[in-house]
């Protein structure tokens, strides 16, 4: 573990001094490697503890002597394992010293990504990491990391990234409150195992909605069976759902129900970049009818609207498209689109056009080259230039649509890989507007 931190640090650009502390080595990836904390010549700003828990008491005792005022504690066995007592040593030491610390049972901090990555996940063993506006924060280091992972894989920029591990010091709100001042994050996503300061919380996350930054949370523990896998994981206590559920309805989290919806729905609310949808009017535009019903039923799931067009925008719609094609909402442009040169952007700039249209969602069935790359590009223009948000379910092989699938995740196109994930992703867009407006107007009062 010790290796891996070192490695991480160093093949992400890390610029400062590096003290590798073993007594068995004289050095370690080439830089001299002490006996001892206290052995160190140089002031230290921050310790990575990798040592069984056990031995993390006489090395707290050096950092202390050391003067050393910040820890990152990945060691496990503390009340993750029922050492309760030895947790609470560890945070008296601390406290009296005035050292803050992350951990225990920490998977390690990414911040400023790609100079500061002080994490044992094997994520980090990619080459760099995609930067955004997302904050990830989980108390989960190994699902965690494997989230932030597939993150990555589908386009997701992060500022930072934080395992909590079992908050004896730092904890979920300290984090919280920190990113929100940060300009460069917009957007918070939670993986939550447990809250240990109810209120504290809670003041974090009426934080965030008075910053305008939303928060996206999944939180185990429905379950019996969840909520003491948490108090065994971490030492923390589930909480009540019920309570739970109060307060992200009263602040604005969006609280997913699937984990793989987390940072999915973070990343669309940090690409929609402010164009968020007036009111639940959906139109839905494909080249394929029996895609245009689920996506319609999908829309009855979540509260969408789908409004008839008028008479003009269907006249209109006539100009572009087919003469067997439906032009009532949903539109069904058929596959003869392709026969059409701009037939298929100029039906969604008129639909857009419509007063009663509060955002698109445009789905895409079975493509190949060069198709899938026209609607990478085309898409990707929409979106720059549509002042209304505009979602993607990409349902074919995406096999066989590599670049034109591509192109839209780096064009920061909101894209799923379902009719329902992409009308999900709409209706959660619309609860936090909806937030927004109600928030405002009691702040007013």
């Amino acid at each position: 573990m010790g290796t891996a931190a070192v490695t991480h640090l160093i093949t992400h650009g890390f610029t400062g001094d590096i003290y590798p502390v073993n007594p068995g080595y004289d050095s370690v990836a080439g830089y001299k490697c002490y006996s001892s904390v206290e052995d160190i010549p140089e002031e230290v700003d921050l310790v990575l503890i990798l040592i069984p828990a056990r031995h993390t008491i006489p090395v707290m005792h050096q950092c202390v002597n050391k003067g050393i005022k910040a820890a990152i504690v990945f060691s496990s066995g503390f009340s993750d394992a029922g050492e309760h007592k030895l947790e609470a040593q560890l945070k008296s030491i601390c406290a009296d010293a005035g050292i803050r610390y992350c951990g225990p049972n920490s998977a390690g901090v990414i911040g400023n990504l790609n100079s500061f990555v002080a994490c044992i996940s094997m994520v980090c063993q990619v080459e760099t990491f995609r930067t955004g506006d997302i904050a990830f924060l989980t108390q989960s280091g190994a699902l965690g990391g494997s989230m932030l992972g597939r993150g990555l894989e589908e386009g997701v920029g992060f500022s930072h990234w934080a395992a909590t591990g079992n908050e004896t010091d730092v904890q979920l709100h300290d984090y919280m409150n920190y990113l929100i001042e940060q300009e460069e994050v917009h957007v918070l996503a939670l993986f939550i195992e447990g809250i240990r300061d109810g209120y504290a919380f809670v003041e974090a996350c009426k934080k965030a909605a008075r910053a305008g930054k939303p928060i996206v949370a999944y939180k185990t523990g429905l379950s019996d069976v969840a909520a003491k896998t948490v108090t065994s994981h971490t030492g923390a206590i589930a909480g009540s759902n019920r309570v739970f559920d109060a307060v992200c309805k009263q602040f604005g989290v969006i609280r997913v129900e699937d984990a793989a919806d987390l940072l999915p729905i973070a990343r669309t609310f940090s690409w929609a970049a402010g164009k968020f949808p007036a009111g639940p009017r959906v139109g839905i535009i494909s080249a394929s009818g029996g895609i245009c019903g689920v996506a319609a039923d999908d829309c009855y799931r979540f509260g969408l609207e789908i409004p008839e067009l008028t008479e003009e925008a269907k006249s209109t719609i006539r100009n572009f498209v087919p003469e067997f094609a439906t032009v009532t909402n949903p539109i069904d442009v058929t596959g003869q689109i392709r026969s059409y040169e701009s037939g298929y952007q100029d039906t969604i700039r008129e639909v857009l056009a419509q007063d009663n249209i509060d955002g698109v969602l445009l789905l895409v069935t079975m493509v190949a080259e060069p198709r899938s790359t026209f609607y990478g590009v085309e898409i990707s223009k929409l979106v720059k230039e549509s002042k209304k948000p505009i979602i993607v379910g990409w349902t074919g092989a995406v096999t066989l649509s590599k670049e034109g699938y591509q192109m839209l995740l780096d064009n920061k196109v909101p894209t799923f890989l379902s009719s329902n994930d992409a009308v999900k992703a709409f209706s959660y867009l619309l609860r936090y507007v909806k937030f927004r407006e109600r928030f405002i107007s009691e702040q007013a009062q």
